[in-house]
């Protein structure tokens, strides 16, 4: 196996160690330091979609940001927005908000969720769910991630860390406005942290979406 898909992996196995932890908190405790960025409501189960259905061709940015949450067993969306490579209501995913940045029609409000992200914990695999449609990708490998930790913290041992990395992805299907983006490419540019005193996972994430390369 290449080394960069062992680093992938092992990236996505360190999220599944600490993010399991969620799993078994009494509560969800939302972080305060993320501003009016924590305080947003849910879309369809989340967010409000609002109006898009241009159908999109350029590479766009959004960004993956707050504390993930676990999505309970039958508790993902109804439809599974209409894809078929993941199933987002099995049980095995966390979600976390997404933000927009550049490239998007609709609402330039870069302080207003406009979608929710699903990553599968110990997969390779995970979905967007954005204004217009949705798509799913497989995490293909990474290059320089590395973690940094701190000591155990008292009374739990838990320890507190960071991982930092790019990731790219390939996108597996897409629906709605995003159809063109359907075997295209993703660009992952992360901070990932785990913070023992509210046992809680916090996502800071610019991903950088591509459609399919077309030949000339």
């Amino acid at each position: 196996m290449k080394i960069n898909k062992i680093l992938a992996f092992g990236a996505l196995a360190a999220l599944t160690t600490l993010s399991a932890t969620l799993l078994f908190q009494n509560s969800i405790t939302r972080a305060d330091d993320h501003g009016k960025r924590g305080d947003h409501g849910k879309r369809g189960d989340d967010d409000e979609r609002g109006d898009h259905d241009q159908r999109i061709n350029n590479r766009f940015v959004i960004l993956l940001e707050g504390v993930y949450k676990p999505v309970a067993l039958g508790h993902g969306p109804e439809d599974n927005l209409g894809l078929t490579t993941v199933d987002l209501n099995d049980g095995s995913f966390i979600k976390v908000k997404i933000f927009p940045v550049s490239g998007l029609p609709g609402d330039k409000d870069e302080d207003k969720a406009i979608g929710t992200f699903y990553v599968r914990m110990g997969g390779d695999v995970c979905a967007y769910d954005l204004p217009g449609g949705s798509f799913s990708a497989k995490f293909n490998f990474a290059t320089g991630a590395h973690f940094t930790r701190l000591p155990p913290g008292p009374p739990t041992g838990l320890v507190s860390w960071s991982l930092d990395g790019t990731f790219e992805l390939d996108i597996l299907e897409a629906t709605g406005i995003y159809e063109p983006f359907a075997d295209g490419h993703i660009h992952m540019v992360d901070i990932l942290k785990f913070r023992v005193g509210d046992g809680t996972l916090l996502e800071d994430c610019f991903c950088t979406i591509h459609p399919k390369l077309v030949a000339p």
